[in-house]
């Protein structure tokens, strides 16, 4: 008996099985890893592929660097080389693999080496891994080398460890993507003298190599990195292979970042835990409200594009209480651990003295979640953020209106001070500091607080113009006006942020909406199209463009912007078109590319682009790139539906004109067909009154000649038949010899004295068919091997049984059928190359004969020469 928890998780079973189906697609990817140049990697790799070459594999060179080794060198003799390319930047001419020609050779496996190469800009992509996804994912094999420096997840340890500044790095999805790494080691003491022979570099490059990375600390650090990774990963993928076993994955990570430079290490942390646990992981930033500089914002963007890369979701939420944001967010995802950064030293705030720390307030809010706490060598803005920090970024102008509003206050307090007193004037002050709090920002009213509670002091409170306070009460009553005057300000400057967020996200869905209802009233493409980029070009600095497929399944460049007629914008357009990706400007895809490009998608494939050139070289937020993501998703609806019905209305008039262009023809077949069977009876009187021995030769000449005229025109009114629906099928169960002898008899003129064999059994064979369009097919096989094959050649026709299905077989002794032509014979009106006799519709009829019998055809060469034709037919 099997208890609950050892049966198979149905989830994990259908992830597992999708895994492997989408595995199938893709080219399989293999790394040779090692702790650092010299190990081996690329000699092991192009001792592996003159294997897979002796093996029948076709084997080619992408790129692979020997570095002058010589047995090395040796092992690249007799592999196809497929030539670099050669790039220009800065006047100096690069040689790049040739990623274009890879892919239209198409060959089994390509060796490609160094994974974690920065290309030359101008390349199609900037990096080399992304050269190799898109190489697997076209379903070619690849063997690439690499060294544990350069895996995103453990760039920081390599460089805690052994201060080696790594600027290359692979993003760790691509390592997962590997269906197999293997670790090439030697021990350092090994690798150093194989460096000191110059078999590593050679020159005054070992002598530097020597001096600075070569060191055996680094070496003996960077193998353990090596070894506990390579281990890792087994674990990782054990973990995989034994779910369902006791080995279960429970855990769901979540980072918090922001665009502080600390929050790098936090996501490099945060996929290492998620990697040793075998869990899935979020990356999370708050939106608290406060405008990012542009350099943070492509920092932030950066930091986006990291968390993906090494496989987290990434999630912006819109919260002034970071605290509060995350527990929601964690709550909505089930999170079992947060990992987050803390500042090197903890900073005093009036609000730790109510609420507590930012991380006591974590740890007390989420009671059954873990708090993953890493120190960060430099403070992150995530908690900076509190109801009592006031931000000074505020504009002159802000200032200047606190300092103007304090003035007109304390001139109004000393109006009405003989009548109220100086303690109802404090009042006044209180009242004016709630109403600027909802014109100006933290700063300000900071600022206007301090000020306000001075002049009260000097002014106001006796003994005037005087700073000293006699009376504790006095005392009393200044200190907590000013902290009132201070909290309250700011918690009224906190809902104005508050509701100016709901304004932008109000304008924001307003504007979806706007398009999306100019999608939904479309009446025409061109109309949808110009209000569409109008609406996006109002709220966008740049311009937009809407490009669609034509009927060749290309992108078609129909557009005014002139920016789009050069060949890079052109590439890139077409490269996000059949790669389903956004690229060009600002992403790591083609980022020469002056406009950014979103594909638009409909039923999970492209169906057109969305262009954008910016005004400004401003990255763009995650919250605009949704917007726009969005908006090319809603387009994809509409062209997706646009296309399907212009296809349907071509198919519909092409239908109608076929259908016209079948009655006329079969007509014109018909009223040509009563003369041709006229003139034959005519021959045939002739025949028995010819006197003289030459006037019956020629008239036997002209009845052959026209029999095949007949013949050509019966197979023209068939094929018109068969494709118009005219045509009557009725199958019954009757003698299969009695359509053999009759099919011979009518193809008698064609194939003369030529020897005819066949297999028949001397009792009637009942079998199921319809008897002239069968008949019909087989004249036609008849004639056909009649006509490929020498004429003194037999030809044997047969009829097996065969279980459920019996098969007719028509068998000759020609010249055979090329293998390439072999899926187009059965082709209306197709000619193999140099040969033109008939019309090339014989075959055609035999294909929709057997196809309204429900059969199907077999074509195979004979062992000695000739082509034998079987119809397998059901019984």
């Amino acid at each position: 008996m099997i208890e609950e928890n050892e049966q198979p998780n149905p989830d994990e079973l259908l992830k597992a099985i999708q895994k492997e189906e989408i595995q199938k697609k893709f080219g399989r990817l293999k790394i040779f890893f090692g702790m650092s140049p010299g190990v081996g990697k690329t000699y092991a790799m192009l001792e592996e592929a003159q294997q897979k070459q002796k093996e029948g594999v076709q084997v080619v060179i992408g790129v692979v660097n020997t570095h002058g080794r010589k047995e090395t060198e040796a092992l690249v003799t007799g592999l196809t080389i497929i030539p670099e390319k050669w790039i220009k930047y800065k006047d100096i001419a690069f040689e790049e693999m040739d990623l274009e020609a890879i892919l239209q050779m198409k060959p089994q496996l390509v060796l490609v080496d160094e994974l974690a190469h920065s290309n030359v800009p101008g390349s199609k992509h900037t990096k080399r891994w992304q050269d190799v996804i898109e190489i697997i994912d076209a379903g070619i094999d690849v063997y690439t080398t690499m060294n544990v420096q350069h895996v995103e997840s453990r760039k920081d340890v390599v460089s805690n460890l052994t201060g080696i500044q790594v600027r290359e790095t692979v993003p760790d999805l691509i390592l997962e993507r590997a269906t197999s790494i293997e670790l090439i080691d030697i021990p350092p003491p090994e690798l150093l003298q194989r460096l000191a022979e110059g078999k590593v570099y050679t020159g005054d490059q070992s002598k530097a190599a020597a001096e600075n990375f070569f060191k055996e600390p680094n070496l003996m650090a960077l193998r353990e990195i090596a070894l506990r990774f390579t281990a890792e990963k087994v674990d990782h993928d054990l973990h995989g292979i034994l779910q369902g076993k006791g080995w279960k994955t429970r855990e769901r990570l979540m980072v918090a970042i922001s665009s502080s430079p600390s929050s790098e290490q936090l996501i490099r942390a945060a996929r290492r835990l998620a990697f040793e646990l075998d869990a899935p992981w979020i990356a999370v930033y708050v939106d608290t409200g406060v405008s990012l500089k542009d350099q943070d914002q492509v920092r932030l963007n950066r930091y986006f594009n990291l968390a993906r890369d090494l496989g987290a979701e990434v999630i912006t939420t819109h919260d002034l209480d970071i605290a509060a944001a995350l527990q929601r967010i964690a709550n909505q995802h089930d999170i079992t651990r947060i990992v987050i950064g803390r500042p090197p030293k903890k900073k005093f705030s009036l609000l730790t003295l109510f609420q507590g720390s930012f991380v006591d307030r974590l740890e007390n809010d989420n009671k059954h979640i873990d708090i993953v706490i890493l120190r960060q060598e430099q403070l992150t803005n995530i908690y900076q953020r509190s109801v009592l920090k006031f931000s000074f970024s505020s504009s002159l102008e802000s200032y200047g209106i606190a300092l103007a509003f304090v003035g007109g206050i304390t001139v109004l307090g000393l109006l009405v001070l003989p009548l109220i007193g100086y303690k109802s004037a404090g009042f006044i002050f209180l009242l004016g500091i709630l109403i600027l709090s909802f014109f100006v920002g933290r700063g300000p009213i900071f600022l206007a607080a301090f000020l306000s509670a001075l002049a009260w002091d000097l002014l106001f409170i006796p003994p005037r113009f005087h700073p000293s306070i006699r009376e504790p009460e006095d005392i009393t009553l200044v200190v907590i006006y000013f902290f009132v005057a201070a909290i309250t300000g700011s918690l009224a400057s906190r809902m104005r942020e508050q509701d100016q967020y709901l304004h932008r996200r109000e304008e924001d869905i307003e504007r979806l909406y706007e398009i999306e209802r100019d999608i939904a009233n479309a009446t025409n493409f061109q109309y949808l199209r110009l209000n569409v980029i109008s609406r996006l070009e109002h709220t966008f600095q740049g311009k937009f463009d809407i490009l669609i497929k034509g009927s060749n399944d290309q992108i078609n460049f129909d557009s005014q912007l002139s920016l789009l007629n050069t060949e890079k914008e052109k590439v890139t357009a077409n490269w996000v078109f059949k790669n389903n990706k956004i690229g060009g400007w600002s992403t790591d895809t083609l980022p020469s590319a002056e406009g950014l490009y979103f594909p638009i998608r409909f039923s999970k494939s492209s169906v057109g682009v969305l262009v954008y050139f910016p005004k400004t070289e401003r990255s763009l937020s995650m919250e605009e790139m949704n917007f726009i993501q969005t908006v090319a998703q809603q387009l994809g609806t509409y062209i997706g539906r646009y296309l399907f019905e212009e296809q349907m209305v071509k198919q519909d008039y092409s239908l109608q004109i076929e259908r016209m262009h079948q009655s006329i023809f079969h007509s014109l077949n018909r009223s040509f067909y009563a003369p041709v069977d006229g003139i034959l009876k005519i021959i045939h009187q002739l025949q028995k009154e010819a006197a003289s021995e030459n006037v019956r030769h020629l008239i036997d000449q002209i009845d052959k000649f026209m029999l095949r005229i007949k013949f050509t025109v019966e197979n023209i009114i068939t094929i018109s038949e068969l494709e118009s629906g005219f045509i009557h099928f009725e199958s019954k169960i009757q003698p299969i010899q009695d359509l053999i002898q009759q099919s011979l008899k009518d193809v008698s003129a064609f194939i003369g004295n030529r020897p005819i064999e066949s297999n028949l059994m001397a009792t009637p064979l009942l079998l199921p068919f319809d008897f002239n369009l069968l008949k019909f097919a087989l004249d036609n096989l008849l004639v056909n091997a009649s006509t490929y094959s020498d004429p003194s050649s037999p030809i044997l026709v047969k009829v097996d049984l065969d279980g459920s299905e019996y098969r007719l077989s028509v068998l000759d002794e020609g010249s055979g059928i090329p293998n390439e032509i072999l899926p187009m014979i059965f082709e209306k009106f197709y000619h193999a190359p140099e040969i033109s006799k008939g019309l090339g519709l014989g075959l055609a009829i035999v294909k929709a004969v057997v196809d309204l019998h429900k059969g199907k055809i077999e074509v195979k060469q004979r062992e000695a020469k000739g082509t034998e034709f079987t119809l397998i037919l059901p019984r």
